[in-house]
């Protein structure tokens, strides 16, 4: 499968879980040029070498990168990326955590700096300056779709991820930058953070019981599962559109069409 040949990808939180699958099916893709930012020394040389076995030609860079710390983040995309990349024709952004212990800590993380990483890419891929286009990838969760009560701040993190999206990825910003924006909400996905969440202290901890039950009983779904939901809308995804990767299938949510554009 080689329809995205040639182009070129970043990927935040990108070394591991859901942001390695989503890589792996890149570069199965046919991706020539993938940089990955993550924090620590995460996607090691074995994990690399592990990739390169879906496209031996690709070129794999890593950075390590807090993206909530805007100035690295600048460095990082402006110079680091474009230096290695040359230009840049995907961006998905998948880094995310969850703490509730901590409500600041995860909206910067799921929120603010995506909104950031966004906001460079579509500033160095816009067709008004040096760019060409592409497409913007978000990575959601179906907890912004519908809430689960003992993470609250996550599902309203993940919540504001979709309601960034679709006011983005509308008509009129696409015709301006060539960008096409669009969101992606994993369900259950066999991760390390997937793990943690039925451990970690909860909002409402008198209820943990009852949470923890509930993801226990979850089929989860590999990492790839949603890497391979990525390629399926940046090839055929309408701008501005939310997709549910849940169970191996993919689905679109409908909404109705915008009032106010």
């Amino acid at each position: 499968m080689t329809e995205l040949r040639g182009q070129r990808a970043v990927i935040t939180g990108g070394a591991r879980g859901i942001g390695f699958g989503i890589a792996e099916e890149l570069l199965k893709s046919g991706v020539s040029k993938v940089s990955i930012l993550d924090l620590g020394d995460h996607l090691h040389e074995t994990k690399k070498t592990y990739l390169m076995t879906y496209n031996p030609e690709a070129d794999i860079f890593y950075s390590q990168c807090d993206i909530t710390d805007k100035q690295r983040l600048e460095k990082v995309l402006r110079q680091d990326a474009i230096q290695w990349l040359g230009s840049i024709d995907i961006f998905v952004n998948c880094a995310g955590v969850i703490d509730e212990l901590d409500p600041a800590r995860c909206i910067a993380i799921n929120l603010t700096a995506l909104i950031n990483c966004s906001m460079i890419a579509l500033d160095l891929m816009t067709k008004e300056k040096q760019g060409h286009g592409g497409t913007i990838v978000n990575i959601a969760s179906v907890a912004g779709l519908e809430g689960i009560p003992c993470m609250a701040t996550y599902c309203a993190s993940k919540s504001g991820v979709i309601g960034f999206t679709k006011s983005v990825g509308v008509e009129p910003v696409f015709d301006l930058t060539g960008v096409k924006m669009m969101a992606i909400c994993p369900g259950a996905t066999e991760t390390d953070m997937y793990k943690q969440s039925v451990k970690i202290s909860y909002s409402f901890p008198a209820l943990s019981p009852i949470i923890d039950q509930l993801l226990q009983s979850m089929p989860l779904q590999p990492p790839t599962a949603v890497g391979k939901a990525v390629v399926q809308t940046i090839i055929g995804g309408k701008k501005g559109s939310v997709w549910i990767s849940a169970n191996d299938c993919v689905t679109e949510v409908q909404y109705d069409s915008m009032k106010f554009l």
